[in-house]
């Protein structure tokens, strides 16, 4: 592996990269970010490989402004580089996909596409749920990476030496690891499987604002009525578009305790939204009349929101729990000799309904939504026999066995 030492920092250097790079049928990219004390992350080093070699693109080199948030004011001298990334006949291999999917996305206003997650593509492989880079590196590669440098500020210039070697082993090796990845996906018959869960995070859908889903969020445990619930999804939106416009992180602006609360008193003046604590001077003096305003609308809009319905999980009787500690076990031991991941044959959600449907084919299993087609493939008819009493439990030795009742 050539790990090339230059920080690239220049269009014509972009340019070049993004030449070598469009010869390859794979690549692979990480970056790193700063995030402490801002809502939007700050991509500071876009690290990526072929199999042969590894670059280090100084992002902020590109920078034009300051602006926060999707396309964030970059020179047109990245645009090649990140053409690549968006170039479908290149599949880009990418380690837990979320954090530099998202940093594209808030950067550059793109995602990176087609792409492999190899964290979720060794869960598919029966190599644990969320295995951390140097573990997975170790045990596929039995290659040994550094660790220990997750709070570093990859904001100075010139960066050492050292951090420059560790930005290379976070990339360099990753072509390699995908590839052996596909071909253990491809063994078992999940290559799509892999490609099709990973293709989760190039939806730019993730990382938008989700306003509806935080105001269920905060009033699930808040015991709020209905016009609590109006104010509490405006006062959300203000701090949404607050935190967006000074890029700072949310609790720094109101944390979710202080939202709660002024839904629930719902202040008419400033004097008693003063009285407020979790609010500072400063953001009382500059939101204040805001946060009013969005209190006031929400006590006048004529169409309160509709409260989503408490949709209180199925209380288990005690004969179901019983029951649902089995299949628990029954999906972790179906997880073992299957090489995956239990979460991809059934979630905690999906058994309960599972228990009392019963249902009697991998079709009825499909059909009424209480386990995906590719896990009802690969386990249903297990699933339904143990369902059915047509399979137990039994212990021999230190193992659990399953056996045939009929």
């Amino acid at each position: 592996m050539v790990n090339h030492p230059e920080l690239i920092s220049k269009s014509e250097q972009i340019e070049d990269l993004a030449r070598i790079l469009s010869g390859h049928e794979v690549i692979a990219f990480d970056t790193e970010f700063i995030r402490e004390s801002t809502f939007f992350p700050i991509v500071e080093i876009l690290q990526i490989a072929t199999e042969e070699e590894s670059w280090l693109v100084d992002v902020q080199a590109f920078k034009r402004n300051h602006r926060p948030g999707p396309r964030g004011g970059f020179d047109s001298g990245i645009q090649p580089l990140l053409d690549v990334l968006q170039n479908e006949k290149i599949l880009k291999i990418i380690h837990a996909a979320q954090g530099d999917q998202e940093c594209l996305y808030t950067s550059f206003g793109m995602t990176a596409s087609p792409s492999l997650d190899t964290a979720l593509a060794a869960s598919l492989c029966g190599m644990g749920d969320g295995i951390g880079l140097s573990k997975l590196l170790k045990q596929v590669l039995d290659v040994e990476i550094k660790k220990g440098h997750a709070r570093t500020n990859w904001s100075v210039r010139p960066l050492p030496s050292q951090l420059l070697e560790y930005a290379h082993a976070d990339v360099g090796h990753l072509v390699l690891l995908g590839k052996k990845l596909l071909e253990q996906l491809d063994s078992l018959g999940r290559r799509a499987w892999g490609l099709e869960l990973s293709a989760k995070w190039q939806d730019t859908a993730c990382f938008e604002t989700d306003v509806e889903g935080l105001v269920q969020k905060l009033a699930r445990g808040g015991r709020i009525d209905k016009r609590g619930y109006a104010a509490l999804t405006e006062l959300v939106k203000w701090r949404e578009e607050r935190v967006r416009q000074l890029n700072l992180p949310r609790r720094w602006v109101a944390d979710d305790a202080v939202l709660l609360d002024l839904a629930h008193v719902r202040p008419k003046d400033m004097a008693h939204l003063s009285a407020f604590r979790g609010l500072n001077k400063g953001e009382l003096k500059n939101s204040g009349e805001a946060i009013l305003a969005a209190l006031k609308h929400a006590s006048e809009h004529p169409e309160l929101p509709a409260m989503p319905r408490q949709q209180r999980a199925d209380v288990p009787t005690p004969d179901e729990a019983q029951a649902l500690e089995l299949l628990r076990c029954f999906v972790g031991i179906l997880a073992d000799k299957h090489k995956i991941a239990a979460k991809h044959l059934s979630t905690a959600s999906q058994l309960l309904p599972l228990l009392k449907q019963k249902p009697q084919s991998c079709e009825e299993l499909i059909q009424r939504a209480v386990m995906s087609e590719e896990s009802a493939r690969l386990i249903g008819d297990e699933m339904v026999a143990m369902l059915n009493g047509k399979r137990a439990l039994s212990i021999s030795g230190n193992q659990i066995l399953v056996l045939e009742t009929e």
